[in-house]
């Protein structure tokens, strides 16, 4: 059964969406069909540059304050935690452009593994701070996914796999995608959001053709809230 799933690495909810979306295949034990994922770009915030900006900075411009920034970091931290994920926003966190990173995750799709890469993307920067436009932070993740750091070096010294980011986020556009996370299963039932990993169990169970949810959607993002990131 084939996976697709739409995410951007600095998408607190995306990670927490992986991790229940992992649960929920687990709660089918032994029934559970094989499933290929498949890792698709979207640029959460395509208009982000190199420099490196506060997140808590760039956040408080977005979201109203510091006081709202801190209440929004605050309860997305304690999401992920309780699912086991090291998420702290105290490391130190930077807005910057995830191109680059979804150009590894590009050549880790082709060459290595795209989600070993994108796991060592979300843990550089949801549990240690580290800035996803430093190559050597980038280099670090491709390695933990199998890559060559020369290879790495040589992807980011060019333009290879831009275009064709830039294609891909151009077509989830074209599709209606407009929340991340998006898991759509099996080319006919999408999952919208870091739902609770028993509806991920159910919407894999009915792709599967088994008893399920009703309809072939499920769920809806917020900006950053409990379901998702809006874009």
């Amino acid at each position: 059964m084939r996976v697709d799933v739409w995410s951007d690495v600095v998408c607190p909810w995306c990670w927490i969406g992986k991790r229940r979306f992992e649960r929920g295949l687990a709660l089918l034990g032994d029934g559970a069909p094989p499933v290929e994922l498949r890792w698709h770009p979207y640029l959460l915030d395509p208009d982000a540059g190199t420099d490196p900006v506060p997140l808590r900075e760039a956040y408080a411009a977005k979201f109203g304050g510091p006081e709202r920034t801190a209440q929004v970091l605050a309860s997305t931290q304690a999401a992920a935690r309780a699912e086991g994920l090291p998420m702290d926003f105290d490391r130190g966190q930077v807005r910057v452009t995830t191109l680059p990173a979804h150009r590894l995750l590009w050549l880790a799709a082709r060459e290595g593994d795209a989600g070993r890469v994108g796991e060592a993307l979300f843990h550089a920067h949801f549990a240690e701070g580290r800035n996803l436009a430093d190559p050597e932070v980038l280099v670090a993740a491709g390695e933990a996914g199998g890559l060559p750091g020369g290879r790495v070096r040589t992807l980011l010294a060019g333009n290879e796999g831009a275009a064709e980011v830039r294609a891909a986020v151009a077509r989830a556009q074209a599709m209606g995608i407009h929340a991340v996370p998006t898991f759509v299963i099996d080319g006919r039932f999408a999952v919208q959001g870091a739902q609770a990993p028993d509806l991920f169990a159910q919407a894999l169970r009915q792709a599967a053709g088994e008893a399920g949810p009703g309809d072939g959607a499920a769920g809806a993002g917020a900006d950053c809230g409990p379901g998702g990131c809006r874009v």
